[in-house]
């Protein structure tokens, strides 16, 4: 019955190009800011999409800051079971998390070169490390915004984003603001 409710071959035949672009990212969290500077790659289907993206920051002199979406993280973790373990469902396992997207989106078309899309990133992983002291810090969070989607000629996207973001077990909300510059990849 289930079978009904999936996306039929039409949403996949559509002709929506993949973007793969640089990113740059900044939260404000109370006091305490935050950049990253990374690639961001969104595949569409439809009004929907699906995104992943890797941002690091160097802090400061001895402390690096790292993001990228929980299920590429939870990958490394499988591979490297595999590799050291020899875990038999290691690799299997690293490649299912290792596809699941860092973000979802829902797009609006409000004319040809403009789209508005809402994202949701449920799970995305956030690892914090001072060479000098060895100290590390792990943190899921969940981001929620809007992104603008500006089509400039036929291969050019730029895309501001403003969202919410919150750490798993923390009472602090951040601000989370970016932009992205895509090529288009593939139509």
């Amino acid at each position: 019955m289930l079978l009904f409710l999936l996306p039929t071959g039409d949403l996949l035949a559509q002709e929506e190009p993949t973007l793969f672009g640089l990113k740059y990212n900044h939260m404000f969290s109370g006091t305490d800011f935050n950049s990253g500077y990374g690639i961001n790659l969104e595949g569409r289907f439809g009004e929907f999409s699906i995104n992943y993206a890797v941002l690091y920051n160097q802090l400061s002199s001895d402390t690096y800051y790292l993001y990228a979406g929980g299920g590429q993280a939870a990958s490394i973790y499988f591979f490297r079971k595999a590799i050291e373990e020899r875990e038999a469902l290691g690799i299997p396992l690293g490649i299912f998390c290792f596809l699941l997207p860092e973000s979802v989106s829902f797009r609006i078309p409000i004319s040809k070169p403009l789209e508005v899309g809402f994202y949701v990133a449920p799970y995305g992983f956030e690892f914090t490390k001072n060479r000098a002291s060895e100290e590390e810090a792990f943190d899921i969070s969940l981001e929620m915004g809007c992104r603008v989607y500006f089509q400039v000629g036929s291969w050019l996207y730029l895309m501001p984003q403003v969202g919410v973001k919150n750490l798993y077990g923390e009472d602090t909300i951040a601000v989370s603001s970016g932009f992205s510059i895509f090529v288009r990849t593939i139509k």
